[in-house]
């Protein structure tokens, strides 16, 4: 079977293209023009240039796949980027609803979030369709509230969709180096002092890369399903990443309520200078917000079962201390 992945070099991306290959699947790797092509390195794939939120690239760059995953997004944790966001996540998933169904693929995958269901009832987040922006925070969470029901609308259209919600997403190839990426990073070289209390449920991408087998495979056209790992504090989190890297763990704890003033400043520091701050007033939320989640559905419908988040900490610390060595031998 010929799969197209959207997003083919994204942390999502790049490793359902890894985790379909050794399946023995033929893989179309969807890349943006101007992305470079590091992530797919000595894999087996046919590379085709295409932004999504061009129609008609999309729509040629699809042609002879049987199914889709749509894993291409935008990911931000400030307000600066919501047209941004909108022209990407909204429009861009149109595209591919609307290639999909011109180019006859049997069955969509769209890679959704948890962020896009509403988490403002008593009880664990559990899966739903009923969605609105107004029950979600974020321009981020709004932009996947918006197309998520793209995908629902395509399945009753005909388009056999299926929709995934992961929690927050971690692990290796993480090429473009995500938020968290770039947080471990500072903090095993020393750039980053303090952490903030909290934590939350994550995921690792490669656990991600096997449900969306398990949704093509097993999943039912028009439903969708929560991918969770397990809920950690971010001082365990990186309590782990530098027992892993055999460093002794410094940073200090500080307030909440001055981390919302000092990254109010940094939010408005690095928008000010066309950055993606590293920290934002909806991060820290975020690390504090709902983290009961009910992912039962998954595992019990599709045979879903995540690794220790213990074996993913070490995992993509070993993984980003080799970029950072890297790194270092090519100064």
């Amino acid at each position: 079977m010929l799969v197209a992945v959207t997003g083919a070099t994204g942390l999502v991306g790049n490793n359902v293209v890894r985790f379909f290959l050794k399946l023995g699947f033929d893989i179309l790797a969807v890349v943006h023009p101007e992305e470079g092509l590091q992530p797919l390195e000595g894999l087996s794939v046919k590379v085709v240039r295409a932004d999504i939120t061009n129609p008609e690239q999309i729509k040629e760059a699809l042609k002879g796949a049987e199914a889709v995953v749509h894993a291409a997004g935008l990911v931000s944790i400030t307000e600066a980027s919501k047209h941004k966001l909108e022209a990407v996540n909204v429009e861009g998933t149109k595209n591919v609803i609307e290639a999909c169904k011109a180019n006859g693929v049997k069955k969509l995958i769209y890679i959704s979030s948890i962020h896009a269901l509403p988490a403002d009832e008593e009880g664990p987040i559990r899966e739903t369709k009923d969605l609105s922006v107004n029950r979600v925070q974020g321009a981020y969470a709004k932009t996947k509230v918006k197309a998520t029901l793209l995908a629902f609308q395509a399945a009753k259209d005909g388009l056999c969709t299926v929709v995934l919600h992961p929690t927050g997403i971690v692990g290796p190839y993480d090429f473009r180096t995500s938020i968290v990426g770039k947080l471990i990073i500072n903090a095993l070289s020393g750039k980053l002092k303090w952490y903030v209390s909290g934590g939350y449920d994550f995921v690792d991408t490669r656990d991600v890369a096997k449900a969306t087998y398990l949704a093509l495979e097993r999943g039912k056209c028009g439903e969708n399903y929560i991918v969770a790992g397990d809920y950690i504090s971010m001082k365990d989190f990186l309590e782990q990443c530098f027992k892993t890297a055999g460093k002794p763990f410094n940073l200090k704890e500080i307030p909440y309520g001055l981390a919302l003033a000092v990254s109010a400043f940094m939010e408005w520091y690095e928008v000010s200078k066309g950055k993606e701050p590293q920290m934002s007033i909806y991060a820290l939320k975020t690390l504090r917000s709902k983290s009961d989640i009910d992912s039962s559905k998954i595992r019990e419908e599709l045979g879903f079962e995540p690794m220790p988040m213990t074996q993913t900490v070490k995992d993509l610390t070993n993984w980003y201390l080799s970029r950072m060595k890297e790194a270092e031998i090519k100064r």
